[in-house]
C-alpha cells in the first residue's frame, strides 16, 4: 500500500514542535549535569524545563488548568530542591510522562476532536482507511484504552514515588509502608514504566491482526519504520489541532 505524502503544516505547529525538541534537549543536558555534579537543584531545574516545554502550548492558550499544573510543579520542585532531594524530581519524570501522554489521548476523545489513534492511522497509512466503520470504531476504542492504561500507570508510578523507602515520604521524614521496601519498586519506576509501553504496543498489534482480520495490515517492522519516519508530522498535526481547539473555544 502506497503512503500519501503528509499535508503541508502551518508554520506555527512546526515552531511549537521545534520548541518542544529544544526543551527536551535542555532537559537532557541539565539531567546529565545533575548526575555528574550531584547538585539537587540542577535535577529539579531539568524536570522544570521539561514540564514547562510540555505545558507550553496550553500555557500560551492561557489554560487555567495548565497554569495551576505548572505552578504546582514549580512549588513541588522548589520544595524538593530546598530539602536537598532534587533527585526525586528526576524520579518523578516517569509519572509526568505517563500522565501527560494519558491526558493527550483522553483530550482527543472530546466532542469535535479526532481520536489520537485515528490521527495516527490517517498519517501513517491513509485517510481512506478510516472510511471503514470497523477501523474508525477500533481507533476510538484503542484511544480510550491507551488513555486509561497511561493514566493508571501514572497513578501506580506516583504511588511508588511517594511510598518507596527513598521516596517523597521518606524525604520529608515520614516512614513509608514496609510493603514498598523491596528494591524492585525503584527498578519498575525507571524501567518497567517505560518497558510496558512497547510490550502493550506489540500485543495490541497482534490483537489488531486478529480483530480486524478482514482489513489489510502492514508488517510490524514496516509499521515501526513509518512511525519513525513520520513522527514530526504527528507532532505538527497534534499542535495544529490544539491550536484549532483553542480558537474554537474562544468564539
Amino acid at each position: 500500500m502506497s503512503l500519501p505524502a503528509p499535508a503541508a503544516s502551518p508554520v506555527a505547529p512546526v515552531r511549537r514542535s521545534r520548541l518542544l525538541l529544544v526543551g527536551v534537549a535542555i532537559y537532557f543536558a541539565l539531567a546529565l549535569a545533575a548526575s555528574y555534579s550531584g547538585r539537587a537543584w540542577l535535577a529539579a531545574l531539568a524536570v522544570f524545563v521539561l514540564a514547562s516545554a510540555l505545558l507550553s502550548p496550553a500555557l500560551r492558550r492561557r489554560s487555567v488548568v495548565a497554569g495551576f499544573a505548572w505552578l504546582a510543579i514549580a512549588v513541588l520542585l522548589g520544595l524538593l530542591a530546598g530539602h536537598g532531594e532534587g533527585r526525586l524530581a528526576l524520579d518523578a519524570l516517569p509519572v509526568l510522562v505517563n500522565a501527560a501522554l494519558g491526558a493527550l489521548f483522553a483530550s482527543t476523545l472530546r466532542h469535535g476532536r479526532e481520536p489520537l489513534i485515528a490521527r495516527f492511522i490517517a498519517i501513517l497509512e491513509s485517510r481512506e482507511r478510516l472510511a471503514s466503520p470497523r477501523v474508525a470504531a477500533y481507533a476510538r476504542q484503542l484511544t480510550w484504552a491507551w488513555a486509561l492504561l497511561l493514566g493508571a500507570q501514572a497513578c501506580v508510578l506516583g504511588a511508588i514515588l511517594c511510598l518507596a523507602p527513598d521516596g517523597v515520604l521518606a524525604a520529608f521524614g515520614a516512614a513509608p509502608p514496609a510493603a514498598f521496601a523491596a528494591p524492585g519498586w525503584r527498578l519498575y519506576l525507571h524501567v518497567g514504566g517505560y518497558a510496558l509501553v512497547p510490550v502493550v504496543f506489540v500485543l495490541e498489534y497482534a490483537y489488531r491482526r486478529v480483530h480486524l482480520r478482514d482489513e489489510p495490515h502492514a508488517s510490524l517492522p514496516l509499521f515501526v519504520a513509518r512511525v519513525v519516519q513520520r513522527w514530526p508530522a504527528l507532532l505538527e498535526s497534534l499542535a495544529a489541532d490544539a491550536g484549532g481547539a483553542s480558537a474554537r473555544s474562544t468564539r
